[in-house]
């Protein structure tokens, strides 16, 4: 059977690889000239430190088993940092407190008062069973359990608004309760970090292209699918471009950006490998030349920090935006001297999980034609996760229909 996988992001390689594990003749087409979509290392520019930066800081947990699999897949199962949970979380008043899941920590977690650290473990065990309620957000869910908004501000947001790209006042209320369920209630494993040790390019989109090969057609847009050559099709781009090529109606989803800033200073001023910043614009900020085990000049340090679900970080203007993360950063930190900074910038990173959004699932009005991608309906919210596990879907329903046509 051919197969047309349209989109090189990770829902379209893990459709493409799954396909071509079945045996069948595979193309991947994709309108970039460069394969991973939403996972990308930037083009490097003069001046740029090494390694050039990604666009943005993409992290996976140890409940990310499609996506760990997928790794493994395209030979790149070393290319990862994985450590148990512990998140620095550094307060307006210089001090530093990390979020991690056992009952000590929460009890020690000293950027709330006693009396909100004592409310944590039992919160946490009645998300065990709670239920949402139409039209709820998980703040408003947690505030029903007892939690305030100091709690929500300084802990759960933490985590939740770079999973769910959105803060818990906004994000819909099983979106929450599925992160909490999946990664901190769930087997210990679940919980852990996994960092990216290489450039996202070198990891994911080059390894995905050597290990499919000839197969991949770099910088093919498709305008229509009448001028594609195959028995069944995947459709591994974003929503709009989907219904587009389907002839459907737009679904009713709304994006959710990310913001990222690239700093090189004068010297080290972060000590951890990433932190937090409560009250200020760099939600996370992460030392990438510790990361990746390259510092890209010694005495400096090479910082990314990443902004989730901030659209009104799109409208500043890049000189401004990085005067006021890095001004964040110094102020918190201390001083240094800015030697050189990039911004990217991806207004479509996710969807927007609001209350009562609804996401299309694999099917099409067309037999013989998948969709996949983060944004459908996998059952996890819109992540790395998503994406493979979407791929590997629509893999297998174009599978199941050309078992179902030889069989009839």
């Amino acid at each position: 059977m051919k197969v047309a996988v349209v989109g090189g992001g990770l829902a379209g390689l893990a459709a493409a690889l799954d396909l071509v594990d079945a045996g069948h003749d595979v193309t991947v087409l994709e309108a970039r000239p460069t394969l991973g979509g939403a996972v990308q290392t930037l083009p490097e520019r003069k001046g740029d430190p090494g390694p050039p930066p990604d666009n943005g800081q993409h992290i996976a947990l140890g409940c990310f088993t499609e996506y760990l699999r997928f790794l493994d897949r395209i030979g790149e199962s070393g290319s990862y940092l994985r450590t148990r949970l512990g998140l620095p979380v550094l307060g307006t008043d210089g001090r530093f407190a990390t979020i991690a899941p056992s009952l000590p920590a929460l009890l020690r977690y000293s950027h709330l008062p006693l009396r909100d650290r004592s409310r944590l473990p039992a919160t946490i065990l009645r998300l065990r069973s709670a239920h949402s309620q139409p039209q709820e957000t998980f703040g408003a869910l947690l505030r029903r359990l007892g939690e305030t908004t100091r709690s929500i501000d300084r802990f759960w947001d933490v985590f939740i608004r770079p999973a769910l790209n959105l803060p818990a006042d906004e994000v819909d209320a099983e979106a929450g309760l599925f992160t909490v369920r999946t990664a901190l209630l769930g087997p210990r494993a679940n919980s852990d970090l996994v960092l990216p040790a290489k450039p996202l390019g070198l990891m994911h989109g080059d390894a995905a292209g050597r290990a499919l090969g000839d197969r991949i057609r770099l910088e093919q847009r498709v305008e229509t699918l009448d001028q594609l050559d195959a028995d069944a099709v995947v459709l591994a781009v974003p929503p709009r471009e989907s219904a587009r090529l389907l002839g459907e109606a737009e679904p009713a989803l709304e994006d959710s950006p990310i913001v990222s800033v690239h700093l090189w200073f004068d010297q080290p001023i972060l000590d951890a490998p990433l932190a937090a910043l409560l009250g200020t614009d760099a939600h996370w900020v992460f030392d990438r030349g510790r990361l990746l085990g390259h510092a890209p000049r010694a005495p400096g340090q090479y910082l990314t920090v990443v902004s989730s679900g901030v659209p009104e970080l799109l409208e500043v203007r890049g000189r401004e935006l990085v005067e006021r993360i890095a001004g964040q950063l110094t102020e918190r930190l201390g001083e240094a001297e800015l030697l050189w900074s990039r911004v990217s910038r991806e207004p479509y990173a996710t969807i927007a999980l609001r209350p009562g959004v609804q996401r299309p699932g694999v099917e099409t009005s067309h037999l013989n034609m998948a969709r996949a991608g983060a944004w459908t309906d996998t059952g996890w919210p819109a992540t790395m996760e998503s994406a493979i596990r979407s791929g590997r879907r629509a893999a297998q329903h174009i599978l199941s229909g050309a078992s179902a046509r030889v069989t009839a």
